[in-house]
């Protein structure tokens, strides 16, 4: 190679160095734009977050350096080419956790991904609609290729000038990252870059053997209730869960927008919860919570070794199961897949008699949302349809997908969380009025409840009005015979406690461990609490009771408050009991269990 090829090359090298940093700045501008809009729009304050995403990001600058520097020292294009394509890794899991929470105000999680991985059609869904389309998605995957056909082309530059200045440039993004720091705040979760949000949390860690011992050994208390005849004897129920309704939804529950009016008149006809709360931030955690009875779930997680509902295969006391066993003919009909994260078989293995989604003839010719899944109206008149031939008594679940990301309309495509909203509302409503003229409410019950608070930044509003608990108050409520209108609950409730509440209200009779309760009846309860695992810090559990309540942060036998409210000390060792059993429960049921 002749020196002026050397030349070209080096100078090649340099411009295509500072392409790279180029572009990087681009990305993180764009993720302090987005973040400042998702979160800073939230609790009104824009502009808040510039600052605090390029502090948690100059590391970046300080990687891209070193590997720009250790790439100088190559002998051969090929050991150039390691340190550039390690720099289109870092870019790729950068551009997901990008794309990641902008359709779920979530981050890119190892754990969460080993999940999705089996699920292509549904990853590629939500991707596509978040860009806009097909033909954008596939450009933004043109792009990522196109990145890195140029890291493979891009030619070191091996002079002691380049050096020099990389070696400046990682020292001071390194120290700059290490001495300035952000601010502080319940959203600062949003701020952090992807690697640290990753990092090993202590959630994964485990109770010492003798810890588990101890504590599956330890007897537990338990209350039995038994009555001379089952409340809800022979009467058909429908269980509508409503995706992402949220209490700042809906005026009734106590927020501030008014995009449920059905559903909050609904909730007027009968026995509404006020101090209602999930077990989780998701929907796969709202269905555990719901039908599988389960006050927490938090696995002690691993990278790529979380399969579909992880350690919570083999549910014993699950919903459908205490109505199997009153008598009842048990289904489960979703508008979404039954096959994504393996859900159909799920709800079969906690006891469901009959479970179907979109993959049934009915929804043939409906138009296709979020996941393939049909629109709220075709679920609703399949549910009709179901009902008209199914034979007394029986259980009807309901799952509604509607109100998914990205929040399109199914009336007018719009994108647009409030349109969504008010469209789940309208049709609940439509259905609630074919139920009320076909006579259902002559011998039957209708419970609403939702899966988990919205996905989107936790405002200044809710943590004025709920404080912590705002991530997991969600609404909840019942009607018909036997349920007063306009009544209302105060008490702190569970998803959880649905299952013990129908194994009394259907069978008559219930055994209640410690923090579990029977909705219907306010002294049928064995010191209620509520556990929700919360998304802005993966292993920090809201506790909320009726005496108080406070903040876990889960790590094995080191498991402590970070935080309480009148919860007496003896109360607090209570609770991390509790929740040490649930754990090591799920546990030892995952080590069962064959996926």
């Amino acid at each position: 190679m002749t020196r002026q090829d050397t030349d070209r090359r080096i100078n090649a090298g340099r411009w295509g160095a500072l392409a790279l940093f180029l572009a990087l700045c681009v990305l993180v501008a764009l993720r302090a734009w987005l973040v400042d809009k998702e979160v800073g729009t939230y609790i009104a304050c824009p502009g808040c977050f510039h600052r605090d995403v390029l502090l948690a990001d100059l590391v970046l600058f300080s990687t891209l350096a070193s590997l720009l520097l250790i790439a100088s020292f190559a002998r051969t294009k090929t050991l150039t080419r390691i340190p550039h394509f390690a720099w289109g890794v870092i870019v790729l899991v950068y551009g997901a956790d990008l794309v990641v929470f902008s359709l779920f105000n979530s981050r890119l999680l190892m754990a969460d991904a080993a999940l999705f991985a089996g699920e292509g059609a549904a990853v590629w869904d939500q991707f596509s609609s978040g860009m806009g389309g097909t033909p954008q998605a596939l450009l933004v995957l043109l792009a990522l290729g196109g990145m890195f056909v140029f890291l493979w082309w891009l030619p070191s530059v091996p002079t002691r000038a380049f050096r020099r200045l990389m070696a400046v440039v990682m020292v001071t993004g390194l120290a700059a990252s290490v001495y300035f720091q952000g601010s502080q705040y319940v959203n600062d979760w949003a701020v952090e870059n992807v690697f640290v949000a990753n990092m090993s949390t202590p959630a994964r860690n485990h109770y010492a053997p003798e810890t588990q011992q101890r504590v599956l050994s330890a007897d537990v208390p338990t209350m039995p209730w038994r009555a001379a005849t089952p409340p809800g004897q022979g009467r058909n129920v429908i269980m509508v869960i409503v995706e992402s309704w949220s209490a700042w939804h809906s005026e009734l529950f106590g927020g501030f927008e008014n995009w449920t009016p059905r559903l909050d008149a609904a909730a007027q006809q009968g026995l509404r919860f006020d101090n209602f709360h999930s077990i989780g931030f998701s929907t796969d955690k709202g269905l555990v919570g719901i039908l599988g009875g389960q006050p927490l779930w938090a696995p002690f997680l691993h990278w790529f070794q979380t399969p579909p509902f992880h350690s919570m295969w083999g549910l014993e006391g699950t919903l459908p199961q205490a109505l199997n066993r009153a008598g009842y003919h048990t289904a489960f009909l979703t508008s979404g897949p039954a096959s994504l994260y393996r859900k159909g078989e799920w709800m079969v293995d906690i006891g469901f008699a009959e479970v179907e989604g979109n993959e049934h003839p009915f929804y043939q010719g409906w138009k296709r949302f979020a996941f393939g899944a049909a629109s709220d109206r075709a679920l609703y008149q399949r549910a009709l349809g179901w009902m008209s031939a199914a034979e007394a008594p029986w259980f009807l679940a309901l799952e509604t997908v509607s109100t998914h990301q990205p929040y399109r309309d199914p009336d007018t495509d719009e994108r647009s969380l409030e349109r969504v909203m008010k469209y789940a509302d309208r049709e609940f409503g439509a259905f609630l009025e074919q139920l009320e003229s076909s006579g259902f409410f002559d011998d039957g019950v209708l419970v609403v409840v939702s899966d988990h608070r919205s996905m989107t930044p936790m405002s200044r509003l809710e943590l004025d009005t709920w404080g912590t608990t705002a991530h997991s108050r969600i609404p909840a409520f019942v009607i018909g015979e036997g349920f007063e209108p306009g009544s209302v609950s105060a008490s702190v409730f569970s998803q959880s406690d649905l299952a013990p509440t129908f194994s009394w209200w259907a069978a008559g009779e219930v055994t209640l461990e410690p923090f579990e309760a029977v909705m219907f009846d306010p002294d049928m309860h064995s010191k209620k609490c509520a556990l929700h695992e919360r998304s802005d810090r993966r292993g920090l559990v809201e506790v909320i009771c009726d005496d108080g309540h406070g903040q876990v942060m889960l790590d094995g036998d080191q498991t402590r408050f970070t935080g309480a409210t009148d919860l007496e000390p003896e109360r607090q060792q209570e609770v991390l009991q509790y929740i040490a059993r649930q754990r090591i429960d799920a546990w030892r049921r995952h080590l069962d269990t064959e996926y």
